[in-house]
């Protein structure tokens, strides 16, 4: 985070000394800020006796050559557990406690340096703990290269190059019980609005450990959205995380679909 935070003063140190200079010749557009919220979940009753909720808020200022953005999100869920699996749930099984079936929390926050139209500098440090996963938690740090390679009417399509490092913490009873990963990674995001009200994304990044290539991470999550008025839309998601080199005892695929109502606030 501290470097996070020394390329911001450091940016807004020359931004300041570019504005002011006579010849610079160059005009910004105006200050953009971004502010949106999504809000999903599901409840059932009768056979089964679940509840799962999601969440998420993403936030963006852009200014003259910068911009600052922060996202964070969190999954929780708790259901009734068929302890003798017999695969009823007797009246006992439903009057004891609903046990967690999801707990998942996520955060990052990135400072991008424009150096053109189209391309950025950028750093970002982020956490996440997802345990039924493995991780109690993992942080890691980020810097790269972002390119935009089409952005029209209809349609933006991104790339990213850079390096990660995470730092990660596994949960009681995975020996050893943490690990430094320095990774390289790729990322590619297409964005495509097929009218003023349905729009598309898809983004998949890949995360390759330098030190043993065959721990390779992949993420991805498509989307589509349809606009329900100027403010709220409903977006149908799918987020797949594949990891070559679990947690030991952990699957290697995650998936989660999601139907959410979202607020774009600003």
């Amino acid at each position: 985070m501290y470097a996070l935070f020394l390329m911001a003063a450091v940016a807004g140190a020359e931004e300041a000394e570019f504005v002011d200079t006579a010849d610079a010749g160059q005009k910004f557009e105006e200050p953009e800020t971004h502010l949106s919220a999504e809000l999903g979940g599901a409840w059932a009753t009768g056979n089964v006796e679940y509840y799962t909720a999601n969440g998420l808020l993403d936030a963006s200022h852009r200014f003259a050559r910068n911009q600052l953005a922060l996202g964070a999100g969190i999954n929780m869920g708790q259901g009734v557990s068929d302890t003798d699996g017999d695969g009823i749930l007797s009246d006992a099984e439903r009057d004891a406690d609903k046990v967690e079936i999801a707990r998942k929390f996520w955060g990052d926050a990135r400072y991008d340096r424009f150096i053109g139209d189209k391309s950025s500098l950028y750093v970002l440090a982020g956490v996440l703990s997802d345990i039924y996963a493995g991780y109690d938690l993992r942080s890691h740090e980020q810097l790269g290269y972002s390119r935009i390679l089409v952005d029209s009417e209809s349609t933006d399509l991104k790339v990213e190059l850079g390096a990660d490092v995470a730092q990660e913490n596994f949960v009681e009873g995975i020996d050893p019980n943490s690990a430094m990963i320095y990774s390289a990674r790729a990322m590619v995001s297409l964005t495509h609005q097929f009218n003023d009200s349905v729009s598309f994304t898809d983004t998949v990044e890949a995360y390759e450990n330098i030190l043993d290539t065959a721990d390779l991470r992949v993420l991805n999550e498509a989307a589509i959205s349809a606009k329900l008025s100027d403010i709220f839309s409903v977006k149908l998601s799918n987020q797949l995380t594949f990891d070559n080199v679990p947690v030991e005892g952990y699957r290697k695929l995650d998936q989660v679909t999601l139907v959410s109502l979202v607020a774009t606030l600003i």
